[in-house]
């Protein structure tokens, strides 16, 4: 009776463990923030709402958006038609953390954007961000998703 206790118990441990390859989640998470800026600067919205979960919660502004993906496609087609990016380049590496068991990360991120858009008269304007945002991605059935983003922005320095 023993025997079959203990097994049941090994079992049971092992499979409360989830086998993670940090190394390699890390990795995951590095090309889904490499993405973020080739979404960007080939303006493909499709591209950039691929990793976003349906729906994603934002957070911005001392407000809670929680937009489905079909809702985030139309905000960024909009947005990328609308601007012309000169800079969407990191401003420090991302920092990046992953729980030990692998089935959340959160990554910080430190941006500077420049872009062009067109006014309601008609005119070229120049626009210089620095933004600051915090991700929170959970693995789902063996891939990173992006759950929810938290982000502050200012002007940027001259």
């Amino acid at each position: 009776m023993r025997k079959p206790f203990l097994a049941f118990l090994l079992v049971a441990l092992l499979s409360g463990c989830a086998s993670t390859n940090l190394d390699a989640d890390r990795a995951a998470l590095q090309a889904f923030h490499q993405q973020q800026q080739t979404a960007h600067l080939t303006y493909d919205p499709a591209l950039f709402a691929a990793m976003f979960n349906d729906p994603l919660i934002q957070l911005n502004g001392g407000r809670i958006a929680i937009q489905t993906t079909e809702e985030n496609l139309e905000r960024f087609a909009g947005y990328f038609g609308s601007v012309t990016f000169q800079e969407w380049e990191d401003i420090e590496p991302p920092r990046i953390r992953i729980s030990n068991d692998g089935s959340m990360a959160y990554a910080i991120l430190h941006k500077r954007v420049r872009l062009t858009y067109e006014d309601d008269a008609g005119e070229m304007q120049e626009d210089h961000t620095v933004f600051a945002w915090m991700e929170a991605w959970e693995k789902i059935d063996g891939t990173w998703t992006l759950m929810a983003v938290a982000s502050t922005d200012r002007p940027g320095e001259e």
